[in-house]
């Protein structure tokens, strides 16, 4: 909101805060279903803290909506790209082909977050396919991507055991290192197009160097 300089809605940010809790814990939860191998009340006992917020997650989403002024259908797009990234947990034998999603589950994962963080609180205002919206939305998928490799990169081990798949899965150490390359330089670009259109300076260096610790970290471990 502070990039595009659009009125600031304590119900927009406090709908994406706690739809964000859902989310996460929704993943934590069937995470948990995964390793059981099936959905129980043994299950609601054993992750009681995370049901416990989602429960809040959800009384949050359902007070701030209507302050929010989303469109229904952009909510029933975000519960589509969350439970479609969550679909690989699910216990079922059926559904055992998508834990080879590889990059797939990467790029949904960071397009979710974008399309949450950054589509949803511009198509408020219909600025969403302006050039600073698409640029702000470029900018978010990518930064969101970094993060979600580096994620990933943590996990490598834990994935291949129980036969999940992502992005840092599929790709070598080298390969990873060189598509983390790209992503900061198109990233690093992207900032610098924002600094052309309205953001101040102080925002242009800090979305660099929020750009540039994040790309660099992944090279610490």
């Amino acid at each position: 909101m502070q990039l595009i300089h659009i009125p600031f809605n304590i119900y927009l940010v406090s709908f994406v805060f706690f739809a964000t809790l859902c989310s996460y814990n929704f993943h934590y939860i069937m995470a948990g279903a995964f390793q059981q191998q099936k959905i129980s009340f043994s299950l609601i006992y054993s992750r009681y803290s995370a049901v416990f917020v989602l429960l809040i997650g959800i009384t949050g989403v359902l007070f701030f909506f209507s302050g929010a002024r989303i469109l229904p259908g952009n909510v029933a797009i975000a519960l589509l790209l969350t439970f479609l990234y969550s679909v690989p947990l699910f216990p079922f034998p059926l559904l055992a082909f998508t834990r080879k999603a590889g990059f797939i589950k990467t790029l949904l994962l960071a397009f979710t977050w974008m399309f949450v963080t950054a589509y949803i609180p511009l198509a408020e205002y219909g600025v969403q396919f302006t050039t600073m919206g698409l640029l702000i939305m470029a900018k978010r998928f990518l930064f969101m991507l970094m993060l979600c490799i580096l994620f990933d990169n943590r996990d490598i081990a834990v994935d291949k055991i129980h036969g999940l798949s992502s992005l840092s899965t599929h790709l070598s150490a080298a390969q990873m290192k060189w598509l983390m390359y790209c992503i900061f330089i198109l990233l690093f670009v992207m900032n610098f197009l924002l600094g052309r259109h309205a953001i101040s300076t102080k925002q242009l260096v800090a979305l660099q160097v929020a750009a540039f610790s994040t790309w660099s970290f992944i090279f610490i471990h």
